[in-house]
Parts: C-alpha cells; structure tokens; sequence
C-alpha cells in the first residue's frame, strides 16, 4: 500500500512540475510570477531595496555572492571563475525543488569532469538539520551552501523557487530558469555542453 502511495504521489508530483520558464540567448525579461513548477520564496526574506538595480538576466555577470556551506566552508561565487557553475535555489520544503534534484545529481555526475559544478543554495530557514537529512537521504554528493535570510532570492530578484543559473567560466550568465528542471531538458544540456567547451 504505501509503494503505490508512493508511485502515485511521484506521479501527481511530476504532473505540477510540467510546466516551467526558460531564459536563454536573445532573452526576454525573465519571467517573476510562480507556475506550478514552483513554490513562493518565504514571505520573511529579508527585502534588500539596494538590490533593486542590479542585472542578473542572461548575458549580465553574475554579481558577487557569499554564503556558507553546510560544512561551515564559505562559498564565494567570485573566487569560482573557471568553473561553469550550476547555480540551484531551493528549499526542503518546496516540492518542484525535491523532484528536480535527481536531475541536478545527474548534471553534476556527467559534466563534473569537463569543468561543470552544481551548487545548491538552500533558502531553509533556522537550524540546517532537515537540509542535512534530506541531502543525506537523497545522496546528493554536490555542495550545498545554506542562506536562511534568502538574500540570493533578492539577489536574483526571484519571489519563486526553484530558481536556476548556468554561469560560464567567466561568471556570464548564460541561462536562466525558473521553474523544475526536467528530465532530458535538450535546452539546458545544450547550454551546459557549449558552457564546458568553451575555455576562460
């Protein structure tokens, strides 16, 4: 009974992640309202209004960003520079953020070697205990950096989760998604691929 629970909520599961919004070459103004692909930022962010003109659209640099990784190591975005950086907003308690996660493993098990590292930037507020098990009970082996004041939502200017990035080795933004990332994306893996082949 509780497997066909389980595959049933699987299902109904991926059936709201169906849809999503994709920003890449020659974009558009990035899109700002939630699908059902996603899940609202936390009302208790932090709003940062000298945040409110900064660019991050694909084609603009990617602005400086530090946080912490759930080891206590500081993440530093700018010291990143010849990596291509898979940036992923979530939260443990956001739906599309946990169907997407197998995918954002499966980038990070393929492209590593050429160059690609996934980063995680959970926007979970208070202790980081549910962010541990839940990266525990799914493996995942890319790092995850914790930022309960969700000052990457407001750096991104994104009220939705999850929100997604692709950076070149220079920093670029190069692509931007809000919504679940799906299985078998050929826009995103085009993306990544040109990303990796490109040198700094």
């Amino acid at each position: 009974m509780k497997s066909t629970l389980a595959t049933l909520c699987a299902v109904l599961l991926a059936g709201a992640c169906a849809k999503h919004e994709t920003q890449s070459a020659n974009p558009t103004k990035p899109a700002t309202t939630a699908t059902s692909s996603t899940s609202p930022v936390s009302k208790t962010a932090k709003e940062e209004p000298e945040l409110a003109s900064v660019r991050t659209d694909v084609g603009d640099p990617m602005p400086a960003y530090a946080a912490k990784y759930l080891d206590g190591k500081p993440l530093d975005l700018a010291s990143e520079k010849g990596n291509v950086i898979f940036l992923n907003v979530w939260a443990t308690w956001c739906g599309p953020c946990r169907f997407e996660t197998p995918e954002l493993q499966a980038l990070q098990n393929q492209y590593a070697a050429k160059g690609l590292k996934v980063i995680g930037v959970s926007v979970d507020e208070g202790e980081t205990a549910a962010v541990k098990t839940f990266v525990t009970e799914q493996k995942i082996t890319y790092p995850i950096a914790v930022d309960p004041e969700g000052r990457i939502a407001n750096l991104l200017q994104t009220t939705v989760l999850p929100t997604s990035l692709l950076l070149d080795r220079n920093g670029k933004i190069v692509w931007r998604q809000i919504g679940a990332i799906m299985p078998n994306d050929s826009k995103l893996k085009a993306a990544v691929e040109k990303a990796v082949a490109e040198s700094r």
